[in-house]
């Protein structure tokens, strides 16, 4: 789980969470003004990253089904203390690489303008959660040839559980769902999390799939089958369960520091 998006979108094969804590902002941006959003928080975004972040890796989801938002911005961290110090290093680097542009006033009132807008677009409506990945290796697992130079469909399972019965859901999701994912020969990756802070539910499993072929073929073959003795353990854990289905569909290089969309 140490390379989350590591080299994404290079030709090397890497994972996509990897680092011990991620901040989720969900951002609500109007359909009309969505191509507009991303190309001011890749533009904004690359004029921000630096040396002295303490941001690991970033990257963006496309909301596709379920739920109510149109982007998921992930941040990865090491430590609460680098997501914490990260907001005025970011803030930083960017009046630096701004101020080195040298831009004319017409010039400088266009990007500010561009900048308002795009602040306005990621807060107005947005929510926000952290989640860990420490410790939850045994819940994860990738594949050697990920190619992560596209974009990925990617299921997010949500779960809330009983606190008396969390250690049978793990071991339910170890000898069940990983077991049948890693066979299912469609899954490329999967991660999973628990809630830290803010609003979210106490468990997130994310699947990793190369096209929506590769998905639906999944859901085909395990669709409807007799439970058996640890599915019943599994979901007599649960309180309750939702799904999504988002896009992977962008990150930065940590050793470049340039953000791109996949193609």
């Amino acid at each position: 789980m140490k390379n989350f998006i590591c080299a994404l979108f290079l030709s090397a094969s890497c994972a996509v969470f990897a680092q011990d804590l991620v901040n989720i902002t969900y951002v609500t941006v109007p359909r009309e003004n969505s191509e507009t959003f991303l190309e001011l928080h890749e533009k904004f975004t690359n004029l921000s990253l630096g040396e002295d972040r303490t941001i690991v890796q970033s990257a963006v989801f496309a909301h596709a089904f379920a739920g109510d938002y149109t982007f998921a911005v992930y941040d990865f961290y090491n430590s609460e203390v680098d997501l914490v110090t990260d907001a005025a290093i970011s803030n930083t680097i960017l009046d630096a690489n701004i101020k080195a542009m040298n831009l004319d006033e017409k010039a400088q009132a266009a990007l500010d303008s561009q900048y308002t807008n795009y602040v306005s677009m990621f807060v107005e409506g947005h929510t926000d959660q952290i989640r860990s990945f420490k410790g939850l290796e045994a819940l994860s697992f990738e594949n050697e040839n990920i190619d992560w130079s596209t974009k990925k469909v990617v299921v997010v399972s949500k779960y809330d559980t009983q606190w008396s019965k969390n250690k049978d859901f793990r071991e339910a999701m170890i000898d069940g769902n990983m077991k049948a994912l890693k066979e299912s020969g469609k899954v490329e990756a999967t991660y999973t999390s628990r809630h830290l802070y803010g609003s979210g539910m106490d468990w997130h499993s994310y699947m990793f799939y190369d096209t929506w072929t590769d998905f639906a073929a999944y859901e085909e073959s395990n669709f409807g089958g007799a439970m058996n003795e640890n599915d019943m353990k599994f979901w007599s854990a649960i309180d309750a369960h939702e799904d999504e289905i988002l896009m992977l569909i962008g990150g930065f290089n940590p050793e470049t520091k340039v953000f791109s969309y996949a193609k």
